[in-house]
């Protein structure tokens, strides 16, 4: 087991990508456009958005390319703070976890970790009453988390141990609380929207209930929480 803490987040490589590939990309498109869009058009087929490829085909000035470039650049600098903003840094210690997003730090002492696992592409972090402590995107690659975990002792698992308690939530059917049915009629409404911060919301709420529940796009599942 080791003893000094290691912080997981991205490569050299994996950063640069982040934090610049976006803005490079809005560059090359910028350059790239005008002509694919001229190419396009002199197809005389039907587009889609046909005003947008003229307007992209009638861009050929130095200004213009460059106001186009500016703002496709700058596109991609909103791509890449959203990125950041969406993932965490995470940093494995002897005694406790603390996972830290742009907006939020979370630590979890050892002794409250009762599974950690990946959930497609989150992180999740159980605690003894197998509710969802964390979930979120890590800045690590899965095998970097893993290979991390599994050094420090942590419980790491390569699924939910807890897969197999799951139920597929209908509404009104008799097998949940009014106010837990509640929660996830409300949830659905949110996961439609795509509403992924009131989804979380209902989710924590949800727990407070005493169950838990994961998502398949737009499918709910649900279990009770249990206690270790």
């Amino acid at each position: 087991m080791r003893n000094q803490p290691v912080v997981l987040t991205y490569t050299g490589f994996d950063r640069a990508l982040v934090t610049a590939g976006p803005a490079v990309l809005g560059l090359v498109l910028a350059a790239v456009l005008p002509m694919v869009a001229r190419w396009a058009l002199d197809l005389d087929i039907p587009l889609p958005f046909r005003p947008v490829w003229v307007v992209a085909g009638s861009i050929d000035r130095w200004w213009e390319l460059a106001v186009q470039a500016a703002i496709l650049a700058g596109l991609g600098a909103v791509v890449t703070m959203e990125i950041l903003r969406r993932t965490a840094s995470v940093t494995v210690g002897s005694d406790e976890v603390s996972l830290e997003l742009a907006d939020d730090r979370r630590t979890l002492p050892r002794a409250d970790i009762e599974a950690i696992y990946r959930d497609g592409d989150a992180l999740v972090v159980l605690d003894r009453e197998s509710r969802q402590a964390f979930r979120g995107e890590a800045r690590a690659g899965a095998a970097v988390l893993e290979r991390a975990f599994r050094e420090f002792g942590y419980p790491w698992r390569d699924a939910d141990p807890f897969a197999e308690l799951y139920h597929r939530w209908v509404p009104d059917t008799g097998l949940l609380p009014v106010a837990a049915d509640a929660v996830l009629s409300a949830r659905a409404v949110a996961l439609r929207k795509k509403a992924g911060k009131e989804a979380g919301e209902l989710r924590d709420t949800l727990q407070k209930l005493g169950y838990a529940v994961r998502d398949d796009g737009d499918k709910q599942f649900w279990r009770p929480l249990v206690r270790s």
